[in-house]
């Protein structure tokens, strides 16, 4: 029974919106777990039975838990948005779906547990069934309706802002889309590195990300945890000039919540040198002066070009041309814009952005009672083109709703689409959180953004860089 049932399409609660994704986020990491367990007992050849999107590319891998843990997440919120689904007022995008499409059948090309009857499909799984029980909506504010959980299941909860008590609200003029990366990191799931994976599900609001649930199935042995995030922008005139609109990013929720799991996860493996140099980071181990740079492992063109401006030209540069400004306040004689920078190669998309909104907010967080103004530097993430709308759209909710000054664009500045259409990040991306980092992120796209070599690697011409259908910068 879905919990739209008594509840007008005109108007939707993001918060409830975002409570149901973090629940359906929950389940779906289950399911995860549940095959990872299952092949590490023998039950399974999951880690033997790989199919590749690109032939040969582990990077392409597609397992048996991407495609069941989305059939969960999707009847998930089928069950609780059904007639929001159908009246075309929420929109769900899935990696896994056939060519992309927003049909909510679900391909199903791994069939080792899948079932006609979809409740079968969540028992074969191991995975808690939305009908016995049910998905829950009120977890940041009281709602009680029909088919909705009013018990939350045994969970903790830390870190939570609750800035605005009431939830945001959008209305039938507003275009939601909700994107799935139902396992963000199959490449790491396949080659053991479990850490990295999660379960991502993001809401856009007219082609902004305003919320998302950042679920780690395989961070904790009994425990899956979930980052989330809800922000809100808010349009401000700007008094000096009539016509001109400022949108600010306002924070509403952000935390981290843990869940006690129902499937066993008893053999973690040893931390990787990545999984150290990450959790280092995370944990504001380097001197507050470093610039932490997150990136992956990829040979592409794109990034090799983008990492040698940012070393070469803007961290290193002498020249007139390549200087950067001073930062206000800094030590006489000290440019604080070319800081000592610290690589980090780490795999998937959405484990870098978390990774660099940790480190940024164990920094401030060990400064926050200090009496003299701190210059956050922060950390800078840079991604080639093949990452997706669901591989970042629950990840900057989540890192705008913890710093509402973060950066994220693509290689050139322009901030990424979200229209559920062009869905590839056919340019890149660029990810920065403080203040240092977000001015070194500032001129490393403007560099970039006459490079003609890079534009000549990504097939665009000097004067196609800035797409026309792409938002205003602020609008981040």
């Amino acid at each position: 029974m879905s919990f739209d049932d008594d509840a007008s399409l005109d108007t939707i609660d993001l918060a409830v919106l975002l409570s149901t994704c973090i629940d359906a986020c929950r389940r779906g990491c289950e399911v995860i777990r549940n095959v990872r367990h299952k092949s590490l007992h023998g039950t399974s050849d999951i880690l033997d039975s790989v199919l590749y999107k690109i032939a040969d590319d582990p990077r392409s891998a597609l397992t048996e838990a991407d495609g069941a843990s989305q059939k969960v997440i999707i009847e998930c919120l089928t069950s609780c948005w059904e007639k929001h689904i159908k009246a075309g007022r929420i929109r769900i995008v899935g990696e896994e779906e056939d060519e992309h499409s927003t049909d909510l059948e679900c391909d199903n090309s791994f069939d080792t547990a899948y079932s006609e009857d979809i409740m079968s499909h969540f028992d074969n799984y191991n995975c808690p069934r939305p009908d016995l029980e049910p998905i829950q909506r009120d977890m940041f504010e009281s709602v009680s309706s029909p088919g909705c959980s009013k018990e939350p299941p045994e969970s903790t909860e830390i870190g939570d802002s609750n800035i605005s008590k009431q939830g945001e609200s959008v209305t039938q003029h507003d275009e939601i889309i909700i994107f799935i990366d139902p396992m963000d990191g199959t490449r790491e799931f396949v080659e053991g590195r479990i850490q990295n994976v999660q379960c991502l599900i993001g809401i856009t609001v007219n082609g902004l990300p305003v919320a998302g649930a950042m679920g780690m199935p395989m961070v904790h042995d009994h425990q899956i945890e979930i980052a989330y995030g809800l922000i809100t922008p808010q349009k401000t005139n700007n008094m000096e000039e009539s016509e001109s609109v400022t949108t600010t990013t306002v924070p509403v929720l952000s935390g981290v919540k843990f869940f006690e799991s129902i499937n066993p996860l008893d053999i973690l493996p040893k931390p990787t040198k990545e999984d150290q140099d990450v959790a280092e980071s995370g944990n504001g181990a380097d001197d507050d002066g470093t610039l932490m740079v997150y990136s992956g492992d990829s040979m592409k063109p794109a990034l090799n070009l983008a990492m040698d401006c940012l070393e070469n030209r803007i961290l290193r540069g002498t020249g007139e041309e390549d200087e950067v400004n001073i930062i206000p306040g800094a030590e006489e004689g000290v440019n604080s814009m070319h800081p000592p920078i610290r690589k980090i190669v780490a795999g998937g998309c959405g484990h870098k952005i978390l990774s660099l909104q940790r480190h940024v907010q164990s920094l401030s967080s060990r400064h926050k009672s200090d009496e003299q103004e701190y210059t956050t530097v922060g950390a800078i993430s840079i991604g080639p083109p093949g990452s997706s709308s669901w591989d970042t759209a629950a990840p900057t909710a989540v890192l705008l709703a913890v710093d509402p000054n973060a950066r994220v664009t693509d290689l050139f500045g322009q901030p990424l689409i979200y229209d559920g259409d062009n869905l590839s990040n056919k340019l890149g991306i660029v990810v920065s959180s403080g203040y240092v980092a977000s001015r070194i992120h500032e001129a490393l796209c403007m560099k970039l953004s006459r490079d003609e070599a890079l534009h000549e690697v990504l097939g665009v011409s000097m004067s196609s860089k800035t797409q026309s259908n792409a938002l205003e910068l602020d609008n981040l």
